[in-house]
């Protein structure tokens, strides 16, 4: 620890020091479309399992009140600071003052390459070639959409070669063709709402599968779809796996998404803060990576995504990430043997 507190002084002789119980700090982006209220009661249970407390904050989307949200938690001299970043440019100068004073910085769900940063997320170059192959299963052919995320979000990068691997001999085969792609700027679901809106008019609906960046932004895909008459016509993937996802799923309105477990993106990320608020080294507990263009190390650790489609909901039931009362909500009698 960072920390030591007096516990004891006798007379004018030599004093002894424990170390405080850890005090983790979160910065929150502050997204709620996000399951960040879950992953915040998770990591708080994790860390006062271990005696632990935990300050958080929420940026309310803002990245200069993230900035500040940061600046504050360092004067709170946290032990170990957790970030799920609005916008990992404009954050960078906080985080290297954490870093800088001896803060351990664990980037959440994104990752922050900057030296000396451990982030603690889902691969996305996997996660997007799960995607691709969950939509090639139900769409082999046709006109496809790929809305990216915001420009600007290492991840998107990420997301985008892993499609690519996938869908690039079937592109070049002419097998599919791309009708039409975007870039949603904040990687806002609204942003991906208009331009997939704006696709369609342009193709005239002539639109087959729809890759989008998140099960927010499909969300609002669907959303478009419902209003012109064309659910269960276009194939919809996303990623996330949250309750309202595996619903829409069960429904038959979204083919499939790459779950990511946030329980245990949680708890892993609580066992990280406080392994490294004792002193452990980052390289004992990820692996290793170049830290950008600045240079330095970063520190990865990446926990496994599953491909959830109709045929696969009772895993999401099984892990206790959803009930069936939630799942199963307007679903069709018979349609799932996991609604019966």
């Amino acid at each position: 620890m960072r920390r030591a507190l007096p516990v004891l002084a006798l007379l004018l002789c030599c004093q002894t020091t424990a170390d405080a119980a850890p005090l983790v700090g979160i910065s929150w982006p502050g997204d709620v479309a996000r399951q960040w209220k879950t992953d915040s009661e998770t990591i708080r249970d994790s860390v006062a399992a271990a005696s632990g407390a935990v300050v958080e904050t929420d940026a309310r989307l803002s990245a200069a009140k993230q900035i500040l949200d940061v600046r504050r938690l360092i004067a709170a001299d946290v032990d170990a600071l957790v970030v799920a970043a609005v916008e990992q440019r404009a954050l960078e100068p906080a985080i290297r003052e954490a870093v800088a004073v001896g803060i351990p910085v664990i980037g959440y769900d994104r990752p922050i390459s900057l030296d000396g940063v451990f982030s603690v997320g889902f691969d996305q170059k996997e996660v997007g070639r799960l995607q691709a192959l969950a939509l090639y299963a139900a769409r082999p052919r046709g006109d496809w959409v790929l809305l990216k995320g915001d420009f600007d979000d290492p991840q998107t990068a990420r997301l985008y070669a892993g499609q690519y691997g996938v869908l690039r001999d079937s592109i070049t085969a002419g097998l599919i063709r791309i009708a039409g792609e975007a870039y949603t700027p904040g990687g806002l679901s609204l942003n991906a709402r208009r331009a997939f809106g704006n696709i369609l008019d342009d193709t005239r609906n002539a639109v087959d599968a729809v890759l989008t960046p998140d099960d927010a932004s499909a969300g609002e895909a669907i959303s478009v779809l419902e209003a012109r008459g064309l659910i269960g016509k276009v194939a919809v993937v996303g990623q996330g796996g949250d309750p309202q996802t595996l619903n829409r799923i069960a429904r038959g309105q979204q083919a499939a998404t790459i779950w990511e477990d946030h329980a245990a993106l949680a708890r892993k990320a609580a066992e990280v803060a406080l392994k490294l608020a004792e002193g452990r080294a980052p390289r004992e507990l990820g692996v290793a990576l170049p830290a950008g263009d600045a240079g330095g190390v970063t520190y990865e650790l990446h926990l496994q995504p599953f491909t959830i489609t109709a045929d696969a909901l009772g895993l999401a039931l099984a892990a206790g990430w959803i009930d069936a009362g939630r799942l199963c909500r307007d679903v069709p009698a018979g349609r799932l043997a996991d609604c019966p």
